[in-house]
């Protein structure tokens, strides 16, 4: 019975000890040593690594002073981690820097994530004040504007007071997004509950294919993010709402990337919104440096059974 229970219940991390860590280690190092774990270990996750190849990075972080660029196995991605790190101390530009190291795509773009998620909370250069959280009001106002009026309000930037009220209604799909098989899985979820309302085969295919599109967006440009489906009947409108924790739309190529039909740059939805704007009755977006929201708005079906144009 010891050794049954033994197998059920055994912790991975107790195979091995944790890392002994020198006596005369100070605050500030510990502190350093703990971002670099959290950064190596984030780097870990985006390129596909398991969950526990993550934590042993981490962990071995605490215990290892400098890394070199030569290190075996999973401790490069601590050498990764210290050099964006140290980048961001002298000031210089992650970005730039990351693209001209000579390493695998997958792990230049895993680094090129991480520095767009964590820019404000890990890269804050001491040499410059930290990034505004969120646009001037009056700057904002100015794109709100004119995306509505050459979208015909089909697109529409709104407030994290507005957002409240787009939330109002009646949750009748939920799903977590955290990686590439969340897609497939929030689809189905959303697809699911759908027919069970009566939607027709047709209506709910042209859903799910702009829903795929701002799902995807989490997944390429989020840290993660989660799928609510409203019913809304004051409204008469369905409405998809997909959150991330990404670093948001940079509020300058909002136009471009909504008014210029496959618009693109590395860190906006290219044909995304234009096929969102297509497909649904309105798109309306909340977007901060700490994460966006995308509201996908569509008639709801009308109590004849029959259903409302979505365009």
């Amino acid at each position: 019975m010891r050794r049954l229970l033994e197998k059920v219940f055994k912790d991975p991390l107790q195979e091995k000890k944790a890392p002994s860590l020198p006596l005369d280690l100070t605050y500030k190092e510990v502190n350093y040593r703990t971002k670099r774990g959290f950064l190596a270990k984030k780097l870990c996750h985006y390129t596909g690594l398991e969950a526990a190849e993550g934590d042993e990075v981490f962990y071995s972080s605490l215990a290892c002073s400098v890394c070199e660029e030569n290190s075996e196995d999973h401790e490069f991605y601590l050498f990764l981690s210290e050099r964006m790190l140290t980048w961001a101390k002298e000031g210089l530009d992650i970005r730039e820097r990351t693209l001209k190291m000579n390493i695998k795509t997958e792990i230049q773009n895993a680094m090129l994530k991480a520095y767009e998620i964590f820019k404000e909370e890990l890269f804050a250069s001491e040499k410059n004040a930290p990034a505004t959280k969120s646009p001037e009001w009056e700057k904002w106002k100015v794109y709100r504007d004119v995306i509505m009026a050459s979208t015909q309000g089909k697109f529409l930037l709104i407030s994290e007071q507005e957002l409240i009220g787009f939330k109002q209604g009646r949750v009748f799909c939920e799903g977590e997004i955290k990686q590439l098989s969340d897609i497939p899985d929030c689809r189905h979820k959303a697809k699911d509950s759908l027919e069970a309302m009566g939607y027709d085969d047709s209506t709910t295919m042209g859903w799910l294919l702009v829903l795929s599109e701002a799902i995807t967006n989490t997944i390429k440009h989020g840290e993660e993010g989660r799928m609510t489906l409203i019913e809304d009947k004051d409204q008469n409108e369905i409405r998809f709402i997909i959150e991330d924790r990404g670093p948001g739309f940079s509020l300058k190529e909002l136009p471009k990337t909504t008014l210029l039909a496959g618009y693109s740059t590395k860190k906006s939805m290219g044909q995304g919104f234009t096929l969102m704007m297509k497909m649904s009755k309105q798109v309306s977006l909340y977007t901060t440096s700490e994460g966006s929201t995308i509201i996908l708005s569509f008639n709801r079906e009308e109590p004849s059974g029959k259903l409302n144009k979505t365009g």
